[in-house]
């Protein structure tokens, strides 16, 4: 019988240690010595959970995606973040506390998370000085252009920053603020009526193969008033009573 008992021990901590993030949930858990905690509401206050360095979230926990305004860091830890679930989509790094993800463009934004020390990360080489043409400065635009709008830069874009570094000393923190600052990269993270409704429609052809009717309102007010993703739409989409019918 004790033998037993230990075996069902091991197993219990076992299955813990494989899958740190299957009973986090919105609470007040206990801060961690190395890690990060992700809070519900700006500066770092409301309801929040927490995540050990060493713990990759393939997807944010129910009721938390696309829920987080502000993240805490503790230790030598640093955060991914990425845009969709499992380590998909857009994604940046944070190693210091962020009090309102809005300024950093993702409030309610992230889906799936890793967690490591800064050790952990590959230490990236110090660049070398910008050549003559400004091929460095131009790397940096098209890449800050491809994290925040998510998109290569256009011409002239890429000639007013590429001047704004070679110039006058910007960096690269400089040309993203300034991205974030575009009326492009507002309309982009600001939700109307018709990028919801253009959200489940998505989320209807990829699972039901048809386009929405009036029953998809409650999804579309969902994206609106809850910040739903598309894969919110189409987890929700996959529970529903015609999608088991058509897999019979």
């Amino acid at each position: 019988m004790a033998m037993k008992h230990t075996i069902l021990f091991a197993s219990i901590v076992s299955i813990g240690l494989a899958s740190p993030a299957w009973a986090q949930r919105w609470g007040r858990a206990t801060l961690p010595r190395e890690g990060v905690c992700f809070y519900k509401d700006t500066n770092f206050r409301g309801d929040y959970f927490c995540a050990g360095a060493g713990e990759d979230l393939r997807a944010v926990p129910d009721g938390m995606n696309d829920r987080i305004s502000s993240i805490k860091v503790f230790g030598d830890a640093a955060v991914t973040v990425f845009r969709d679930v499992r380590f998909d989509g857009r994604s940046s790094r944070f190693d210091r506390d962020v009090r309102d993800l809005k300024d950093a463009g993702w409030n309610d934004l992230i889906s799936s998370i890793r967690v490591q020390s800064r050790s952990g990360f590959a230490r990236r080489p110090t660049p070398p000085p910008f050549d003559r043409q400004g091929g460095d400065a131009e790397r940096i635009v098209r890449r800050a252009y491809e994290d925040v709008l998510e998109r290569e830069p256009d011409p002239t874009g890429l000639r007013v920053y590429r001047s704004h570094i070679i110039d006058d000393g910007w960096s690269e923190t400089q040309v993203r603020e300034a991205l974030r600052q575009s009326q492009e990269f507002r309309q982009k993270n600001t939700m109307t009526p018709g990028r919801a409704q253009d959200i489940v429609r998505r989320a209807y052809l990829e699972v039901l193969k048809r386009e929405p009717d009036q029953g998809s309102r409650p999804y579309v007010d969902k994206v609106l008033r809850d910040h739903w993703s598309q894969q919110d739409v189409e987890r929700e989409l996959r529970n529903s009573a015609e999608y088991r019918n058509k897999r019979r």
